[in-house]
């Protein structure tokens, strides 16, 4: 990977997403959500490589891999007018398919190539596969990371600007009001894994978010992200709001207290 191909492919990227414009030229509001985060999380991907010292070679890789996670967003939310995999079809494995279609990647040499479909592959799984290794493993954990902060970030400008109601497809259409549901509040305490099957109110999903803060996160860079963006402050108060104070709420915000704490010793 050169630099050259990598703006190369962000030219060919960009032209691919401007196909689903409308005929005045814009896209659809939740598309232009999905560009902004996109560009997002590559600068965290950026921040991510640059507090963990990588090299020029793996940060042109992560950059590629982080751009091309949600790709295949675009078609998922033209057919189905959603982005619930669940209701639509996991757009993770369809933007493997999107990119092998589009050829962006043939230039690559074949470690490179597998690296990057790798990441995008695996990035919204409930785990990495035990089978992906090595520099396949360290690009998945990357866009896992920054995907993770930038979801961080859009849920608190949803909420702050109101599109949070103009566009309720951003949770999900989720019913604002509701108690978490029992087993993801056990999970998310003890720094477990979730299920999204078990997402049923807007609570939920603001949890599982606190459940990244409680091991979830791959990099001390990442940690330190949301320590500064003060990330677990804004969900602990906002989730009080939304439960009435139950006191689960407050025992999984304070486990992702301990971790984060725990994290930044190291």
């Amino acid at each position: 990977m050169t630099k050259e191909r990598l703006e190369h492919l962000t030219t060919q990227y960009n032209a691919y997403v401007r196909s689903f414009a409308d005929e005045d030229g814009a896209l659809p509001a939740m598309m232009q959500l999905k560009v902004e985060h996109t560009h997002r999380v590559v600068e965290d991907a950026r921040r991510i490589m640059a507090g963990e010292g990588w090299g020029l070679e793996e940060v042109e890789l992560g950059e590629v891999a982080a751009l091309l996670h949600d790709t295949a967003r675009y078609s998922q939310f033209k057919t189905f007018k959603t982005f619930k995999d669940s209701d639509s079809f996991d757009h993770a494995g369809r933007a493997v398919k999107i990119i092998h279609e589009q050829g962006w990647l043939d230039e690559l040499s074949k470690p490179e190539r597998d690296a990057i479909l790798t990441a995008v592959a695996v990035h919204n799984k409930r785990e990495i596969p035990a089978a992906v290794k090595g520099k396949a493993l360290q690009m998945a954990w990357l866009v896992r990371d920054a995907d993770k902060l930038d979801i961080l970030h859009l849920l608190e400008k949803a909420v702050h600007d109101g599109s949070l109601e103009r566009n309720p497809e951003i949770a999900w259409g989720l019913q604002m009001k509701g108690i978490p549901d029992a087993r993801l509040m056990d999970a998310v305490e003890a720094g477990h894994t979730v299920s999204y099957d078990w997402i049923h109110c807007f609570a939920d999903f603001v949890l599982i978010q606190v459940g990244w803060l409680n091991g979830g996160l791959q990099y001390r860079s990442s940690v330190r992200l949301v320590q500064e963006r003060r990330a677990l402050e804004f969900r602990e108060d906002f989730l009080n709001r939304l439960t009435d104070n139950h006191p689960g709420v407050s025992r999984c915000c304070s486990a992702a207290r301990a971790c984060l704490a725990s994290r930044e010793q190291f």
